[in-house]
């Protein structure tokens, strides 16, 4: 399976004592696949991996990978303190039939980038699904260098990268090195989906695309056209909404939204708390005037 377009990071629907709701999890999986989602990428921030038990983590991935059933690509997020872990996660995923990981670097202790590129040395050489990298220094705080990612392509198993730092630059950057190489990167950023595709980009994989993936899968769409107005058409509507919806938590306020939307629950992982009761006021007004519901 090829790994591009819109791959929603999936939220985890949950019950009080949080543990994974499987009904509303399936339910959530067919909404994102009726608007025509490239894949789906379990685990990652916006799945609330970090809180999760390993359980409920497992159930996760196989409920998924069960309502997927081979329609798209199924990635899962694996970020741990140590490779040891990470490598262990990796070999779960494989073993619940997924197609890919997305693996962020060693969060926790400083490292060196020798020590981020050893790390994934390790990884790729012991595991055998593909993997991407995972770039998110704002919850790592590990920063990759063009040149780092340039050397870790050279690895088969290593094919693509998530690059979250909100940076466009150097993305562009990114992309320019890589360009003409089979190595796909996606924009993690909300706000800059259309000029990363315009620019080349293979996909996307944003948070706001559990509440609106048809708007990502409209900008994707445009750019394979080359709608430049369309697409950029789109990512102004993606922009209002987020910059309403970070007024607020912005990982309670998306499950507060699925939950209006009738789609999850909006229990959270301890220690998140759900909105306020004057955030959940205002959440439908938001979502009706940026027209969602």
């Amino acid at each position: 399976m090829s790994f591009k377009g819109i791959i929603p990071p999936i939220a985890t629907p949950l019950n009080e004592r949080e543990e994974v709701d499987e009904s509303s999890l399936r339910s959530l999986v067919r909404y994102l696949l009726q608007a025509g989602v490239h894949g789906i990428f379990v685990l990652g921030s916006t799945g609330e991996f970090a809180h999760l038990t390993d359980r409920e983590k497992q159930r996760a991935i196989d409920i998924v990978v069960s309502e997927v059933n081979g329609k798209v690509p199924v990635l899962v997020g694996v970020a741990e303190a140590g490779t040891k872990r990470s490598i262990f996660w990796t070999k779960e995923a494989e073993r619940f039939g997924v197609n890919g990981v997305i693996a962020a670097p060693p969060f926790y202790y400083p490292l060196t980038e020798s020590e981020v590129e050893n790390h994934y040395s390790a990884l790729a050489s012991e595991c055998n699904l593909p993997i991407l990298l995972y770039h998110i220094p704002s919850t790592t705080k590990v920063h990759f260098s063009v040149d780092l990612i340039e050397r870790l392509s050279e690895l088969p198993n290593i094919i693509g990268i998530k690059d979250s730092t909100g940076n466009l630059s150097f993305v562009f950057t990114l992309l320019d090195r890589m360009r003409g190489r089979n190595f796909v990167v996606f924009q993690g950023n909300d706000y800059l989906v259309a000029p990363s595709l315009l620019y080349g980009a293979q996909g996307a994989i944003n948070s706001l695309a559990n509440l609106v993936p048809s708007w990502f899968v409209a900008i994707y769409n445009a750019v394979q056209k080359s709608d430049v107005l369309s697409a950029m058409g789109w990512q102004q509507k993606i922009n209002k909404l987020s910059a309403q919806l970070e007024t607020m938590p912005f990982l309670p306020a998306i499950k507060e939204a699925l939950h209006i939307k009738g789609l999850t629950a909006p229990f959270m992982t301890t220690p998140f708390a759900v909105l306020t009761e004057e955030q959940r006021g205002k959440l439908p007004i938001i979502l009706e005037n940026e027209g969602v519901m």
